[in-house]
């Protein structure tokens, strides 16, 4: 056989073991997932994309200031990649992952959900059937962002522990102290019922909680949940602080009797009873329509948002301090007129079948000695934490808080910025 020959067999067979040993790892670890249907300035494996290349399971693609990339699965999911981000994907089961390491994504699919964005800390899929579209952002100091964009967004912990669905229509923005997410009874337009509203982030002393005013009492303990309806009751030397799904804390002083009427933390809007003792409430503020945060006393009405107030109910008279911003205060009695405003240090008294009286200014002794009747101690949360504290729930709608994605198309991709809100007031003192 000519020496020609055997050089053109040997290369052949080389050739078809390298084919073969090629089939073999794509077999046992390199899945493929899907193709890259559009790319700019953008690098698969560390090497520039072609026009056209296939993704396969443990593959990360990344863009840069300008770039952008849209990639199809064999399910048919889409997931738009915005400049400046960097995905990994990842074959689970019949799903696959797209591990969001920077930047943002937006994902679209239509019928069972087959693709999931991750994060470190979370995991984002449709929590239903059908057509959906939602969007995940990573700030550069993995601050979250996600918006549902049609259809419901089911919210997962990494460790699948916690669940909660933001609606379709709603961003939730999750600072990066956040651990776990809110609890959740109902869907946003269903009748409100009773369900878990807060959480006891610290007592000190005894406290009592009655489940709904019924039932026996039993100890208030660390992390307890407090549902609607819930009668917390402290004792002499007993004091409590209460973390509401919205960001918001109520510090409940010793001798004290007070329930959470109602608490919906997507609409905003919260009615807490006092019927007897302190309370400091510190609001978060409030970005809904129609958003609203009262406190109901035996003789008064309180409203603040985004303030921070104090209480002291009993009863024939309600003495009322406002730490922070603006304090509305008028008679529990509609049928009585007259409302007051009152200003960061001012104060006012409701008595029973009377308006309230004209703000005055209390001096700082006495403002700090109410404020320190309902300090709890060590172990809660310091000054300004409020606003890193709880997820943030916003609509979609308000072109202000939130610029999304508007989609790829003609080989542009619209840009993705969306500004953490920073919300809530700084805590007075010390919790």
């Amino acid at each position: 056989m000519p020496a020609k020959s055997r050089t053109w067999i040997f290369l052949a067979s080389v050739l078809g073991c390298l084919l073969l040993v090629s089939s073999e790892a794509l077999s046992a670890g390199e899945q493929q997932l899907g193709r890259i249907l559009y790319s700019n300035a953008t690098s698969l494996r560390g090497v520039a994309v072609p026009e056209s290349e296939t993704i396969l399971s443990g593959d990360v693609l990344a863009t840069s200031d300008h770039g952008s990339a849209l990639v199809e699965l064999k399910s048919g999911a889409k997931l738009k990649i915005a400049g400046n981000s960097s995905v990994r994907f990842l074959a689970d089961g019949d799903k696959v992952q797209a591990e969001l390491l920077a930047g943002a994504v937006v994902s679209e699919s239509a019928g069972k959900p087959t693709l999931v964005v991750t994060t470190s800390k979370f995991q984002f899929a449709p929590s239903q059937d059908g057509n959906s579209r939602f969007e995940v952002a990573l700030s550069k100091e993995q601050e979250t962002v996600a918006g549902a964009m049609k259809g419901n967004l089911l919210v997962r912990t990494s460790d699948s522990l916690g669940s909660y669905i933001l609606p379709e229509g709603k961003y939730a923005a999750i600072p990066v102290s956040s651990v776990g997410v809110p609890s959740q009874e109902r869907a946003e337009g269903e009748p409100s019922s009773a369900g878990p509203t807060g959480v006891v982030r610290n007592a000190i002393g005894e406290g009592v909680l009655q489940r709904q005013g019924r039932g026996a009492e039993i100890p208030l303990q660390l992390s307890d949940a407090i549902n609607e309806k819930d009668v917390v009751r402290t004792l002499v030397t007993g004091r409590v602080r209460i973390e509401l799904l919205d960001g918001s804390f109520l510090n409940v002083g010793a001798g004290s009797v007070m329930r959470i009427i109602n608490h919906d933390p997507l609409a905003q809007q919260t009615q807490v009873e006092l019927t007897q003792g302190l309370m400091r409430a510190e609001v978060a503020k409030g970005t809904q329509p129609g958003g609203s945060f009262q406190v109901q006393t035996q003789t008064a009405i309180i409203g603040g948002v985004g303030s921070v107030l104090l209480v002291h109910a009993f009863p024939n008279v309600t003495e009322v301090y406002c730490v922070e911003g603006l304090c509305s205060v008028q008679n529990i009695n509609p049928a009585i007129a007259g409302q007051v405003t009152l200003h960061a240090g001012e104060s006012t008294t409701v008595p029973r079948g009377l308006p309230p009286t004209a703000p005055v200014q209390p001096s700082d002794a006495q403002l700090q000695s109410q404020v320190e009747l309902t300090n709890v101690g060590g172990g809660g949360h310091g000054p300004g934490s409020v606003a890193k504290v709880g997820w943030h729930i916003g609509s979609l709608s308000e072109a202000e808080s939130i610029w999304l994605v508007g989609g790829i198309a003609a080989g542009t991709a619209a840009a993705i910025a969306i500004p953490l809100a920073t919300r809530g007031p700084v805590s007075p003192s010390k919790p």
